[in-house]
Formats: structure tokens, C-alpha cells, sequence
């Protein structure tokens, strides 16, 4: 299991997405508006920090590497540098793009949505955690950014349209989206543990 203090930070991640949701709806005219200012948050916020996960998933899996028997040799720690696994993950997912610097470029919601679309076609899923998951196995080459900003405008909207009329469901229909949220990050950290372990037995095996 990853990290027992990444998932901690993951959840208080979303603990704190899912109050300031609660704000947003709280102080919004109307809930269309909500939807859009919680869209923007929730996605800016996930975006830069699952970069972040990433980088300490690594250090961590590096760590328990160098503490291995097996690569007190210097040939075989050797070997796992020359997976060159950091370089891997940082081509399977791009974080160079930050979802402000999307903005910026002109890049708006139609074309968002299109760049996710494709993403969801090549992973044959809508779900933000399967996109992410198939990614490990076949590079999708779309900045993550814009990934998680599709699947936020289009999850969120989904998760909420029915709920707009009523105050009281509206703020559960937000909780509950970014709890099913969470829990896709923390599966595909899982997802990610296991593909760096599924590389380091190819040392093994050697």
C-alpha cells in the first residue's frame, strides 16, 4: 500500500474542496453558477496536486528500494535507475500543462471538452479514475489538466442537474461527487504502486 500519509493528504484535500463546494453554494444567486465556480475550483485544486502525488509516490517507492537487500548492489540499483521509471510516469501523464496556462492560451470549454472526449474514447470510459488507470498501460498524450478538467464539468454537472431545485440535495449531491472523487484518486495511486512494482520484478527476473 502507498503511503499511508499521501492517502491522509488526498482526503484532506478533499475534505477542504468539499467545504469550500459548500460555500460556493451556500453564497451563490444561483445554482448554475455554483456549478461553475465549483467546477473551477475543484478541478484547478485536483489538477495541481495529483502532479504533486505523483513526484511523492515515487520518492517514497525510491526510498523503500534503496532500503532493499537485493540493491545494496550497486549494479542492481544501477538497473532500476535505468527503468528510468520518473521519466515513464511524467510521459504517461502530462503535468506540464497547468489548467490556469490552459486558460491563458485561449483553450475554452468546447475545446476542453473535445480534448476529454477523445480521452474518454481511447479509455473507453467517462470516469476520471478509469482514464487516469488506462494511462499506465497506453500513453493518452492529453495534457492531465485538461483530463481532469473535462471529467470535473462533466461529472459535476451530471452529479448536480437533478438536484438544482432542492437546497438540501444540491449540497449532498456535491459531497457525494467528491467523495466517488477521492476515491478514484486513491485508485489510481493503487494503480500506480503496482505498475512501478510491476517494473522493479523485471529486475528481479533478470
Amino acid at each position: 500500500m502507498y503511503n499511508i500519509e499521501l492517502k491522509n493528504e488526498v482526503h484532506k484535500m478533499f475534505v477542504e474542496l468539499s467545504k469550500k463546494a459548500n460555500e460556493i453554494a451556500e453564497n451563490c444567486s444561483t445554482e448554475d453558477m455554483a456549478i461553475n465556480e465549483i467546477s473551477n475550483i475543484v478541478s484547478s485544486k485536483v489538477s495541481a496536486e495529483s502532479g504533486g502525488y505523483i513526484v511523492d509516490m515515487y520518492a517514497n517507492f525510491v526510498a523503500k528500494i534503496k532500503e532493499d537487500d537485493y540493491f545494496k548492489d550497486p549494479k542492481k540499483l544501477n538497473d532500476f535507475y535505468r527503468l528510468n521509471l520518473r521519466e515513464k510516469l511524467n510521459e504517461k501523464y502530462n503535468f506540464d500543462i497547468k489548467l490556469s496556462d490552459v486558460y491563458k492560451e485561449g483553450i475554452k470549454f468546447k475545446d476542453i471538452n473535445k480534448l476529454y472526449v477523445a480521452a474518454c474514447s481511447a479509455a473507453g470510459t467517462l470516469a476520471i479514475g478509469g482514464i487516469l488507470n488506462f494511462a499506465i498501460s497506453d500513453t493518452i498524450g492529453i495534457p492531465i489538466s485538461i483530463i481532469i478538467a473535462g471529467a470535473v464539468i462533466v461529472g459535476i454537472s451530471s452529479y448536480l442537474i437533478c438536484s438544482k431545485k432542492n437546497k438540501q440535495n444540491f449540497y449532498q449531491a456535491i459531497n457525494k461527487y467528491l467523495k466517488d472523487m477521492e476515491n478514484e484518486i486513491l485508485n489510481w495511486l493503487v494503480k500506480i504502486e503496482g505498475y512501478l512494482n510491476s517494473q522493479v520484478r523485471t529486475i528481479y527476473k533478470s
